[in-house]
């Protein structure tokens, strides 16, 4: 196992650049980030990966950027044979921001950090609280974020979208995938194909939801005044919100809400 430390007071990016297994990330207290690389199986091959894995210390602005890039090992006509799996553990102090690439490679992020920009084929994602922007781009995995401090852009083609809740703005897309998030506190919009739809509270702003088959579920938080713009040609369409629902107040948070769907049924809830 290779395992380095790097002194990281003040910014911190991570870059971590691995084909496949496990990348681990923990936020601690204190100015220092430790990198731990190691792989399955014990061949010369799989030794001169990690070996031969960059893992270096760059300044960044007035910060810095540590690098993990793990090399694909490659054979004839250019094929790719990555017989190994990858264990990437990083300690690094809380608020780190985050850059991910992999193939199939599980991300999971324990404690607090800062942006999150992940680039995934078939692992599976998931991060404990996250305070800055958040762009994910996955293809079959399942992406998992509890808390989002920013806005977010998460995207995938057959991955499950789940998030507990998110501040800013944010766009939520997916195939055949199911997008679920708690708690949004700002616009929103979710793109599905087949996926179902569910927004478990919303607040303020645009709420925009957009299906072809998959089904709808919104819930409107008590206090704000909404605005309902719902279209469904085969589906079933569904409110608990009447006229005695609506606030006294006039100047309470309000929600533009358009609902659109082919077959899929809607339901707009009070949350």
């Amino acid at each position: 196992m290779r395992r380095e430390t790097f002194h990281t007071p003040g910014t911190l990016t991570l870059d971590l650049r691995v084909p496949s297994g496990e990348i681990t990330l923990e936020s601690v207290d204190g100015d220092e980030t430790t990198v731990e690389l190691d792989a399955s199986g014990s061949s010369d091959a799989v030794q001169e990966l990690v070996d031969g894995a960059r893992i270096e210390l760059r300044q960044r602005g007035d910060g810095y950027e540590v690098l993990v890039d793990v090399p694909r090992r490659r054979g004839g006509l250019g094929l790719i044979f990555d017989r190994a799996d990858f264990r990437l553990h990083v300690l690094a102090p809380h608020g780190a921001d985050v850059q991910v690439s992999t193939a199939s490679a599980d991300v999971d992020g324990r404690g607090r950090f800062g942006g999150l920009r992940a680039d995934l084929a078939s692992g599976d994602l998931r991060f404990a609280e996250l305070s800055g922007f958040v762009e994910v781009k996955s293809a079959s995995g399942d992406v998992a974020l509890e808390r989002i401090g920013g806005g977010a852009k998460v995207s995938t083609a057959s991955g499950d979208v789940r998030v507990g809740s998110v501040e800013g703005e944010a766009t939520f897309r997916s195939a055949s995938g199911d997008v679920a998030v708690d708690e949004a506190n700002a616009s929103v919009t979710v793109q599905t194909a087949s996926g179902d739809q569910r927004l478990g509270s919303v607040a303020s702003g645009r709420v925009t939801m957009q299906s072809a088959s998959g089904d709808q579920t919104v819930g409107i938080r008590r206090g704000s005044r909404v605005r309902i713009d719902v279209r469904s040609m085969s589906g079933d369409t569904t409110s608990e919100l009447d006229i005695e629902d609506a606030p006294v107040l006039s100047d309470g948070p309000e929600v533009e809400l358009r609902a659109t769907s082919m077959s899929g049924d809607v339901r707009i809830l009070r949350a």
